[in-house]
């Protein structure tokens, strides 16, 4: 199958812009015979929670303003784009029932489904916390397709190795993972991208939000650590083959899921 990444600057609460690049980047990866396309954290919104031109007040309430609902146009739009044959994976801001925000990542896929994921770590450093805006999610999920068997994670949970290990162990053969990464943290993202990828086995597709403070690098590794595709810091779009066949011949031959002793974790 083909798989893009499609890398963006999100202008903060610049919801417009940013849907627009959204959906030319989907045009362009349907002309180009995609199957699944994944695009950064928060990329209707932009990650507005590392603001600092505002107060945590002014810029939740801004975010609740523009933040679109799970029945709103522009998911329905999304849906529609999806029909035309692609897989679209996108991480948004959006208002739950409750009118909570949630970041989430949502796959529409062909069939006109909707699947959601929200994020169950939240960022957070001494200044800003990511829970005093959204609220965290419950629990990890993989999604089956006609292409694969999904997992979807976003951002911070890549720091948890637990996470992507559950996926791998609830059956995921690639895992999804947007984010808006911080430039000081670079390393660490190169670093647990390849790891995340060779301890569980699978395709590793990484989008990141770039500009200003924000790392970019978005990246498709393979399930032995070799990266099919990368960014830097411009933006647009980057399209590798995924072979699950190899894959799976991959996994038989290098036993790591056999050869674990879970009565030994403690964790």
């Amino acid at each position: 199958m083909k798989v893009a990444i499609a890398q963006i600057e999100a202008g903060y609460y610049a919801k417009d812009k940013n849907e627009g690049k959204i959906l030319s980047l989907t045009d362009q990866a349907l002309e180009q015979g995609v199957d699944l396309i994944l695009f950064p954290e928060g990329a209707n919104l932009g990650y507005f929670i590392l603001d600092q031109t505002k107060e945590r007040e002014e810029a939740l309430s801004l975010a609740l303003e523009k933040a679109p609902d799970f029945s709103s146009p522009w998911i329905e739009l999304l849906r529609r784009k999806a029909q035309k044959g692609i897989y679209i994976a996108c991480g948004c801001f959006l208002k739950n029932e409750n009118s909570r925000l949630v970041n989430a990542l949502l796959l529409l896929s062909p069939k006109g489904e909707i699947f959601s994921y929200n994020k169950t770590h939240l960022f957070h450093l001494k200044e800003t916390k990511e829970a005093d805006f959204v609220v965290e999610g419950y629990e990890l999920t993989v999604v089956d397709t006609p292409l694969a068997k999904i997992g979807l994670c976003i951002c911070y949970d890549l720091n948890f190795p637990e996470v992507i290990r559950t996926l791998a162990l609830k059956g995921a053969q690639i895992v999804l993972l947007p984010a808006a990464w911080p430039k000081m943290a670079g390393r660490t993202w190169d670093l647990l991208l390849s790891a995340r990828a060779i301890e569980n086995e699978l395709y590793v597709v990484a989008c990141g939000q770039t500009g200003e403070a924000y790392y970019g690098h978005s990246k498709i590794i393979d399930y032995t650590g070799n990266i099919l595709t990368e960014f830097a810091e411009e933006e647009g779009l980057r399209v590798a083959e995924v072979d699950l066949t190899k894959q799976e011949k991959w996994r038989k031959t290098v036993t790591y899921f056999e050869d674990r002793r879970p009565a030994l974790y403690n964790v």
